[in-house]
């Protein structure tokens, strides 16, 4: 602020003053030509440095307008100086007044040369009131406290004035919060040409202000290097917090300003990994589960009109996490070599799990996937490929929502039901003859029933009809369907059971697989795909012996 400064006798302990002879008008006016131009010159802050590895960000001026547009409203603004995306920052903007009766002249962005910062106008009430200006720091991809290293400032316009009805003597400390939850105070970075030290005035604390009260007055709003002060953070830190006040060398305090720029942070980019291991129950509770039941059509069954059972989705809230799995960050190509290993949450949010981890950590590889694994007994079954591959680029630095289903027992897609119906071995049967599939049919020598068989004349036929239903909101691929035919004195069986005609469909069976017509065996389908929420029917017919030897 251009207003005169007057030299106080109580302050020499921090006067270095400078003693010159002005011989002529003129010289005074090349020396002050000289002086106000290089207080136009912003200098830059010694501590804006990344080491190898780090990227490097700054914030944009758009940044600045946005920052201050956001102030107080406990929102968090998304940083376009993110080095191209690979510093996910977020910055909350918070200012505290201690006295009620400070004048918030402005808070507002101030751009000089194409260079912006933000300027704090205030009138404090006395000596010690202050402002504190508080950056907190977020992780745009997590929401989650984000650790910067090398946080690098500036405060423009520290100066001081006795005079003309102006009092004032700019103080200003700059904090951070660092991993461990302590408070640091920034390191004082030193600038050429800067009128600006590093000390502890009578208020008691470390802070920037004025080297002498002779120095010059600094025009305002123009980021001059005569009255910037400087510092950067020897740790990460995730908050930092700008107070301004004064120092407490004069009894009063009148109307002054402050800009202060952000210009620099660094940080390793981290890939984020992140999911849920959950029970794809869709709504369906573990008493209402029940494994034998077929229905997926009546209005009274559980399982009809459940597009979220079994589904492959997490379908949050109908569904919930589930603890008791352990998710592997492998190499997709040989998933022996893990880069990193975690237990899915048990308390909440449970079933989460979540990896951040540099790009060193794969070697090169980007071949990526994530792995799941069960311990428990509860949730034997998957709904979801137990490997998936993320497809992991360089420039892509989250990758959420891998999330892994699972559910009990009773909630299993598929049920298998067996009918059977006794015949007299015709050499063609028609199956699907609406007469032998009468609903509910309790006599299994009129036509397909689950009821029992009694009387049965040796040499006669049973056929079978066994319902594959998929109850899930998948498909059901690489299913094959087997049953193996009974053989006397294997499992206490009394009989042995061949393959009797009609021969078995070719579009189920593969004969080459299969017994032949009236020899013992296996019965196996081909590989098959069974579609969502559907129904197959497999047919076969078997002749029985006799009880004893003829």
């Amino acid at each position: 602020m251009s207003k005169s400064k007057k030299v106080l006798g109580y302050r020499n302990l921090y006067i270095s003053r400078r003693l010159k002879h002005l011989s002529s008008i003129f010289i005074s006016f090349i020396a002050l030509l000289f002086v106000s131009n290089a207080a136009f010159a912003l200098a830059t802050n010694p501590g804006a440095v990344c080491n190898t590895s780090f990227s490097q960000g700054s914030l944009t001026n758009t940044d600045y307008s946005n920052l201050v547009a956001a102030v107080n409203t406990n929102n968090y603004v998304t940083i376009t100086g993110n080095a191209g995306g690979s510093i996910p920052l977020q910055i909350k903007t918070t200012t505290v007044e201690s006295s009620t009766s400070t004048v918030r002249s402005n808070f507002g962005v101030i751009t000089t040369s194409g260079t912006s910062a933000l300027n704090i106008q205030r009138t404090f009430p006395n000596t010690t009131a202050f402002t504190d200006i508080i950056f907190d720091f977020r992780n745009a991809l997590t929401a989650q406290p984000i650790y910067l290293t090398n946080v690098a400032l500036s405060a423009f316009d520290i100066d001081y004035a006795n005079s003309n009805g102006n009092t004032f003597d700019d103080f200003v400390q700059i904090t951070g919060i660092t991993q461990a939850g302590s408070t640091i105070a920034g390191t004082f970075q030193p600038i050429t040409g800067s009128n600006i030290m590093f000390g502890q005035p009578p208020q008691g604390s470390q802070g920037l202000f004025t080297r002498t009260a002779s120095d010059p007055n600094c025009p305002a709003k123009n980021l001059g290097t005569q009255c910037q002060g400087s510092v950067q953070f020897s740790q990460p830190v995730t908050s930092v917090k700008i107070r301004y006040t004064n120092t407490g060398y004069l009894n009063a305090a009148t109307n002054q300003e402050i800009d202060i720029r952000l210009d620099n942070y660094c940080y390793i980019p981290q890939y984020i990994f992140t999911g849920t291991v959950f029970d794809d129950n869709g709504g369906i509770t573990d008493a209402q589960a029940n494994a034998t039941n077929d229905d997926i059509t009546s209005s009274s069954s559980v399982y009809t009109n459940k597009p979220n059972y079994f589904n492959g989705v997490f379908n949050s809230p109908q569904e919930s996490g589930i603890s008791g799995s352990t998710v592997k960050l492998v190499n997709c190509t040989n998933t022996s070599i893990t880069y990193a290993t975690q237990t899915v949450n048990a308390g909440a949010p449970i079933g989460q799990y979540q990896f951040s981890v540099p790009l060193s950590t794969f070697n090169s590889n980007t071949n990526i996937c994530l792995m799941e694994e069960y311990s428990g007994t509860t949730y034997p079954i998957r709904t979801t490929s137990d490997n998936r591959n993320v497809g992991f680029t360089t420039t892509k630095y989250l990758y959420p929502n891998n999330d892994f289903g699972r559910v009990i027992a009773a909630n299993a897609a598929l049920v298998l039901k067996k009918a059977q119906y006794v015949n007299n071995c015709p050499t063609t049967l028609n199956y699907t003859d609406s007469n032998l599939n009468t609903a509910n049919n309790a006599d299994p020598k009129t036509g397909f029933s689950t009821g029992n068989i009694s009387n049965i004349t040796p040499g006669q036929c049973i056929a079978y009809r066994i319902t594959a239903t998929n109850r899930a909101n998948i498909n059901i691929d690489n299913f094959i369907m087997r049953d193996v035919l009974q053989e006397k004195g294997v499992n206490n069986a009394t009989v042995t059971s061949v393959l009797a005609n009609p021969v078995l469909s070719t579009v189920d069976y593969n004969a080459t697989e299969n017994p032949a017509i009236g020899a013992n065996g296996e019965i196996k389908t081909r590989s098959l795909s069974l579609s969502a929420r559907s129904k197959r029917d497999f047919y076969f017919n078997t002749k029985y012996g006799n009880t004893v030897n003829p």
